[in-house]
């Protein structure tokens, strides 16, 4: 079979960093998950350029994974820590594998929206990696994308992408419920996005995963991003219409 007729790159690395450019020089932009089918679209030599799961284009080193005619068929997600209380560095958040191992879901089961939070909450310190999206690492929008997922909702990868794909369910700063997101930049430009665990409170990656509060009535606020705050949309108006 040749490298030509290969229509599949299956990642067989925890997660594996995609590159703007075929060169580990340009700038990292995302990174596919164990067990992700991604589309190979062009090859040179060692380099593969890849359409990931989510739509997300990019070039991955050929030594993260396989070609393979035959798109990946995963049975299982991991959605929880292991029975150590942990997410392994081989199989960790996210990651699709054929056989059921501790902290895996069926991949077809569906949390749904009411178990957003709580799965959320599992990721709690998980450091801040840019591109991000597992629990190797997190960038904010990698975060709400990646928890999305596992309560089987599908949504862009970017926060500008994802401010926009929620943009008609817009909803006030205060009335936000569990799982709702609120989104930080200027002048429309999206630089961050995180999910209230109630109102203004905030749980999301900025250095790390953590819970704080854009509310200015409470002591200890993020000033920051309440100085950026843009607006707070419902996942709900969106997904249960």
């Amino acid at each position: 079979m040749s490298q030509e007729q290969k229509l599949w790159f299956i990642i067989d690395i925890g997660s594996a960093p995609i590159y703007d450019e075929p060169t580990f020089r340009s700038s990292w932009i995302t990174e596919a998950i164990y067990g992700e089918s991604c589309k190979i679209l062009d090859i040179e030599k060692n380099w593969i350029q890849i359409k990931c799961e989510d739509g997300y284009t990019g070039w991955i080193n050929s030594f993260y994974g396989f070609q393979t005619m035959k798109r990946n068929n995963p049975k299982y997600i991991v959605a929880y820590p292991n029975d150590n209380g942990l997410f392994s560095c081989k199989y960790p958040f996210g990651s699709m594998v054929q056989e059921e191992i501790s902290g895996t879901i069926p991949i077809n089961e569906t949390l749904g929206l009411d178990n957003v939070l709580n799965i959320a909450h599992y990721l709690l310190g998980t450091p801040y990696r840019w591109g991000g999206r597992s629990s190797l690492g997190f960038d904010c929008s990698g975060l709400v994308q990646s928890v999305l997922k596992i309560c089987g909702l599908n949504i862009p990868r970017d926060a500008q992408d994802q401010k926009f794909f929620f943009k008609n369910e817009k909803i006030n700063l205060f009335d936000a419920r569990p799982g709702d997101l609120h989104f930080f930049g200027e002048k429309d430009k999206v630089t961050h996005v995180g999910f209230s665990t109630q109102g203004a409170g905030l749980l999301h990656s900025q250095g790390f995963v953590k819970k704080e509060s854009i509310d200015h009535s409470i002591e200890g606020h993020n000033k920051n991003l309440l100085d950026i705050y843009l607006s707070t949309h419902s996942i709900k108006c969106k997904f249960e219409q």
